[in-house]
């Protein structure tokens, strides 16, 4: 199954930011068992050790679950973290914002392609540059009226909301129209897992996919 079929059938995408390395495979387990098979490793621009880190993640994860999830990276913000990030195995690529070289690389080497954009010029100006989904980011859970609005006339590009989902806000989000939605804080944390509270995190995941197998 292709990154876009799993996302498509999956439909929620956990984010791993600013988790230790050495709880990476113990918290993707976690998430795993709360029905979670996606995983977006993100880079921390902020740490001179986050390509070694995110890769090592990366592969941790991937070795931990295999071929029963897919795995990719975030906030991919330079050519330097995609070409790391596809040595690493990721399929797919998560930006925050939009650039051209990151979607051409991602592309050319056969990664999912989506980075970030807000506004309907942005998105459309992120989709006819090749991406695969758009990521649409920054959104508040109280601009869920915002993105119905922006994506109505937008219909035909694929997008996933990031920023404020959450278990109250999952169902509305997935109203939209969104092919998936991605979360982070709300599902997995530094201070969870670094305080070996793995069952938090699955009852955490279990929330989120319950939810959207009602949306």
């Amino acid at each position: 199954m292709s990154a876009f079929e799993f996302i498509k059938k999956h439909r929620f995408i956990v984010i791993f930011r600013h988790i230790p390395k050495e709880y990476a495979k113990a918290a993707a387990r976690a998430c795993f068992d709360g029905g979670v098979r996606i995983f977006e490793i993100t880079f921390n621009p902020s740490s001179e050790t986050t390509k070694e880190d995110t890769v090592g993640i990366i592969r941790a994860v991937k070795d931990e679950l295999g071929d029963e999830i897919s795995v990719g990276a975030g906030t991919v913000i330079n050519l330097d973290y995609a070409k790391a990030a596809y040595e690493a195995g990721a399929e797919f690529i998560v930006s925050p914002c939009t650039k051209e070289d990151v979607i051409g690389y991602s592309k050319e080497k056969g990664m999912l392609s989506i980075p970030g954009a807000y506004t309907p010029t942005e998105i459309v100006n992120a989709y006819d540059m090749g991406a695969d989904i758009v990521k649409v980011f920054p959104v508040l859970p109280s601009e869920v009226p915002y993105l119905k609005n922006v994506m109505s006339p937008l219909s035909h590009i694929p997008f996933i909301p990031t920023g404020g989902i959450n278990p109250d806000t999952v169902e509305e989000f997935m109203d939209t129209g969104a092919i998936a939605v991605a979360a982070g804080a709300s599902v997995v944390t530094k201070a969870l897992v670094e305080a070996g509270d793995f069952k938090t995190v699955t009852e955490n995941a279990k929330r989120h996919t319950a939810l959207l197998l009602k949306a």
